[in-house]
C-alpha cells in the first residue's frame, strides 16, 4: 500500500476516517503512525482537546543534559538558517532543553506549550515525534495530520532516541520540530547522527567515572569475600570465580543490570540452575548523582531448598509464560509463591508491559488453583460493583490493584475503601506499580504503601533474552489459538536481539502483525515489523541500530523504491544497497 505522507489531504482524510470508523480505516498511513493512533485512542487521548502536563521536578542539568549540550550547540549552528526548533527530552518525555533556530517557529511552538518541563508522552498528547519514539524505541517522524491531536497538526517533528550505552534504555529523545510545510526527510539522518554522538558522550562521561567503581570494588575485595562489580564492564574476583561458573556469573550480571535502574542498596536470593541458592548483597556506586554500577558481595552460604522450584503446573495457567530460563524470572516466581503461601500482601514493581499482572496470577494459582481473583484497574473501575465483588470473597481469594502509581486525588478514598474491604474478608491483596509518578497525587500513592508486607520487581524483557522464545510461544498461543504457527530460527534470533522498550505489550503487537501476514506455519524474519530487523551475524552498536532503523523506515515510506529511499536518506544507491545487505534488511 502506498504511503500517504506526500499527500497531506489524504493523510487528513485517513485520520478523520480513523477517528470515525476505527483502525481499519487508517488505510495507507505508515504502520508506525497507525499503531500510534490506536495506542493514543486506547490511552484515552482526546483528539480535539489538547492538554500538556508540566512537571516541577525536572533536572535541567542532568548527566544527559550535560553530555548533550555541545551537540545541541553544534546542531543549532548547523541549522541556523533552517526554520526549526531543536529540543532534548529526558527519559520521561519531558523537555529539558530547547534551542530555536527560528524565533517565528519558536513563538508558534510556545502556543502548544512545547517548553522545558512539559511532557510529550504519547499517552498524554497522542502521536508525536517525542512520545512515539519512546513507544517504538526507534527514530520517528510525524508530519501534519499524522499527529493524533488536532492542535499539533500544523507541525512536523522528527525524533531520534538517545540510547544509554550502559543501561540500553532510551535515556531521552533528540527532536527537531517545525511547521508541517517546512519538514524535510533529511532531518532524520541528521538527528540520528547527533543522537548517536550524545550516546557516545554518555559513554565517555561514564569512562571518566570508572575509578570510583573500581575503588569500591578494591575495598570490598580486601575483605576476602566473593565480589562482583558490574558497571560498563564486569570484574569478578577469584573467590567469586571459584563459586560461580561463567554462566552463573552472567546471571548475576543480568540481575545486577536490572537493579542498576533502581539505584538502591539491597539484598536478594538468586536461584542457580543447579538448584543452589546464593545471596547477593549490593551497594550502588554513585558519582555526580549518577549510578555508575553495583559492587556485589556473594554469600557463600548455600541453601538448596530455601525457595520452591518453578512448578510444572504453571504451564496450564492462562497467560503464563512457561519454561523461563533466566534466574531473575524463576526467582521472581518463587518469591511471589512464598509471599502468598505466608499470607502476605505484595507490591509488584516493573516497567509497563513487563508482565506484572501475569506474574501475580501465575504465582497465586500455585497456592490457590481455583480461588477467585478480583482485578481492580485504578484508572477505570466501577466502585459499587467492585465493592460488592470484594465483599463476597472468601479468605483464599486475591484482590489485585493494577497501576496504583497512577492513583489520582479523586479516586484515593475509593481505593482505600476497597483495600479495607479486602482486608476484612481475609483475602490476599496485591498491587502493580511503575515508578510511582502518578499524574495528580504521588503522595496519595505513597500512602498506600503501608498496606503491603513485601515488594518484588519484575525485570524488563531486555534483561531476559533467554526467556523470549517461551514468551513468544505463549503469546502466539493466545493470539492464534489452535493454529500451527511458530517462529523460524531467524525470526527468533531477531526477536532476541531487539530491546523491546515496551516489553511484552510491544512483543504482542509485533507477533500479532506477523501472524496476520503469516496466518499459519513458520513466521519468517520478513513477517516481523521493520523495527525488529537487525543484522544476521552480529550485535549492532547504537549507531548501527539507528542507521538500520532509518533505512527500514525510508524503504517503507517509499514503498520499497530504492531510488526514493536513497534520496530521502541523502546517500547514493550503491551505499543503500550495501547497507541493506550489511543489515540483512528483508521484506521491505
Amino acid at each position: 500500500m502506498t504511503n500517504l505522507r506526500g499527500d497531506p489531504l489524504r493523510v487528513a482524510a485517513a485520520r478523520a476516517d480513523f477517528l470515525e470508523f476505527g483502525a481499519a480505516a487508517s488505510v495507507g498511513v505508515a504502520p508506525v503512525v497507525a499503531a500510534s493512533w490506536a495506542r493514543s485512542q486506547s490511552a484515552g487521548v482526546d483528539a480535539d482537546v489538547y492538554r500538556v502536563t508540566h512537571y516541577e521536578d525536572v533536572d535541567f542539568d542532568s548527566r544527559l543534559a550535560r553530555c548533550a549540550r555541545p551537540v545541541l550547540e553544534r546542531l543549532a549552528q548547523d541549522m541556523a538558517e533552517v526554520p526549526v526548533t531543536i529540543a532534548l527530552t529526558d527519559a520521561k518525555a519531558r523537555l529539558i532543553a530547547r534551542k530555536d533556530c527560528s524565533s517565528a517557529v519558536g513563538r508558534v511552538l510556545d502556543r502548544v506549550n512545547f517548553q522545558p518541563g512539559c511532557s510529550f508522552d504519547e499517552g498524554g498528547v497522542g502521536t508525536n515525534g517525542v512520545g512515539t519514539v519512546f513507544e517504538v524505541g526507534a527514530p520517528v517522524s510525524v508530519v501534519g495530520a499524522e499527529h493524533f491531536n488536532q492542535a499539533l497538526i500544523p507541525f512536523a517533528c522528527s525524533g531520534a532516541p538517545i540510547i544509554d550505552p550502559f543501561t540500553r534504555r532510551v535515556a531521552g529523545v533528540l527532536d527537531v520540530s517545525t511547521l508541517a510545510e517546512s519538514w524535510s526527510p533529511l532531518f532524520q539522518p541528521l538527528l540520528s547522527s547527533a543522537a548517536a554522538e550524545i550516546a557516545h558522550n554518555l559513554t565517555q562521561d561514564r569512562s571518566r567515572s570508572k575509578r570510583a567503581l573500581f575503588e569500591a570494588y578494591l575495598l570490598a575485595d580486601a575483605r576476602n569475600q566473593p565480589v562482583i562489580a558490574v558497571g560498563d564492564g564486569t570484574i569478578v574476583n577469584s573467590r567469586a570465580g571459584a563459586l560461580l561458573n561463567p554462566a552463573e556469573q552472567a546471571s548475576v550480571r543480568d540481575y545486577a543490570q536490572f537493579q542498576l535502574q533502581r539505584g538502591r542498596r539491597g539484598a536478594h536470593h538468586l536461584e542457580l540452575e543447579d538448584g543452589r541458592t546464593i545471596q547477593l548483597r549490593w551497594t550502588p556506586i554513585v558519582h555526580d548523582s549518577d549510578v555508575l554500577g553495583l559492587v556485589i558481595v556473594v554469600n557463600e552460604r548455600i541453601a538448596a531448598t530455601q525457595q520452591p522450584a518453578l512448578p510444572s503446573s504453571s504451564l496450564a495457567s492462562p497467560g503464563v509464560m512457561p519454561d523461563m530460563r533466566t534466574n531473575a524470572a524463576r526467582t521472581l516466581h518463587n518469591e511471589l509463591v512464598q509471599t502468598f503461601s505466608q499470607n502476605q500482601d505484595v507490591l509488584v514493581v516493573g516497567e509497563s508491559g513487563s508482565g506484572k499482572r501475569t506474574s501475580l496470577t501465575t504465582a497465586f494459582r500455585v497456592v490457590a488453583p481455583t480461588a477467585r481473583i478480583v482485578v481492580v484497574d485504578v484508572d477505570h473501575f466501577d466502585y459499587p460493583t467492585v465493592l460488592e465483588s470484594i465483599r463476597n470473597l472468601s479468605e483464599s481469594s486475591l484482590v489485585m490493584f493494577c497501576h496504583i502509581d497512577t492513583l489520582t486525588l479523586s479516586s484515593y478514598p475509593q481505593i482505600t475503601a476497597l483495600l479495607a474491604a479486602a482486608k476484612l474478608t481475609g483475602a490476599s491483596v496485591a498491587a502493580t506499580t511503575g515508578d510511582g509518578d502518578g499524574p495528580d497525587a504521588k503522595a496519595e500513592y505513597e500512602k498506600l504503601l503501608i498496606h503491603f508486607d513485601q515488594s518484588v520487581s519484575v525485570p524488563p524483557i531486555r534483561f531476559r533474552s533467554e526467556d523470549i522464545e517461551a514468551i513468544a510461544t505463549s503469546i502466539l498461543g493466545t493470539i492464534a489459538p489452535g493454529r500451527p504457527i511458530r517462529l523460524s530460527p531467524e525470526a527468533l534470533r531477531i526477536m532476541q536481539t531487539f530491546q523491546w522498550p515496551r516489553n511484552i505489550t510491544q512483543m504482542r503487537e509485533a507477533l500479532t502483525a506477523a501472524a496476520h501476514r503469516r496466518p499459519a506455519g513458520e513466521i519468517q524474519a520478513e513477517d516481523l515489523p521493520g523495527y525488529c530487523r537487525t543484522s544476521k551475524t552480529q550485535a549492532l552498536t547504537n549507531l548501527q541500530i539507528t542507521e538500520r532503523d532509518a533505512i527500514v523506515r525510508a524503504l517503507e515510506h517509499s514503498a520499497g523504491n530504492r531510488v526514493q529511499a536513497a534520496a530521502a536518506l541523502g546517500i547514493s544507491r550503491s551505499s543503500l544497497y550495501r547497507k541493506i545487505r550489511s543489515y540483512a534488511i528483508i521484506g521491505v
